[in-house]
């Protein structure tokens, strides 16, 4: 218990400075994950569209 504790108090101090490695971390995935979904999304997009308009 008193691990946990311990682990939690470094994690509160971290996330509040002003150049946090967590919340650049977090920052890092958010940005990955949408990068991930325009790269994915544009093709289904246009697949609905496609198949709305018959053309496919």
């Amino acid at each position: 218990m008193e691990r946990l504790s311990t682990f939690a108090e470094m994690f509160v101090e971290d996330v509040n400075k002003e150049d946090s490695m967590v919340v650049g971390f977090f920052g890092t995935i958010v940005n990955i994950l949408f990068k991930a979904f325009l790269l994915a999304g544009i093709p289904f997009i246009a697949y609905v569209l496609l198949e709305f308009a018959g053309l496919f």
